[in-house]
């Protein structure tokens, strides 16, 4: 039991921290041993609840220096001017392609509606992370 929970709480945080995100999380919990679709609950927990965390903490995050300067290049980037642009529909497609932080401070930049901002975000990562599980258990590689 206390593996389980050891596991699930690693595929939570590589999906929260800015580096792994869904990307890693789920290959690497799975490779650790947590079944396709824990490792994909977790690693979607983790990888989702940035975007809720960005959105009621951003005005306290951007208190610090160093976040403050990383929040400010997520939001300027070129992405995230698309994203404005787009609507719900840009940030289903962009999730997965600038990553869920790059998504969270974009969409509390922009002043996007947070149940438009959640939802996409939360069935875009669900999307790819089962993209990415399914791929993992067949042991389809792409790098060659």
């Amino acid at each position: 039991m206390f593996d389980y929970i050891w596991l699930a709480f690693t595929a939570w945080f590589m999906g929260f921290f800015p580096l792994f995100e869904i990307y890693i999380a789920v290959p690497a919990a799975m490779a650790m041993g947590l079944d396709m679709y824990s490792a994909l609950f977790w690693s979607w927990l983790g990888n989702f609840l940035v975007i809720p965390f960005i959105a009621y903490f951003y005005d306290w995050l951007t208190r610090f220096p160093k976040i403050n300067r990383y929040f400010t290049r997520l939001a300027s980037s070129r992405s995230a001017r698309r994203m404005n642009k787009g609507g719900f529909t840009m940030v289903l497609l962009a999730t997965p392609v600038i990553g869920a932080w790059a998504v969270g401070v974009a969409g509390k930049v922009i002043g996007m509606d947070r149940g438009r901002l959640f939802t996409s975000s939360a069935v875009s990562i669900a999307i790819f992370g089962l993209i990415l599980a399914v791929l993992t258990r067949f042991g389809i590689d792409f790098v060659q």
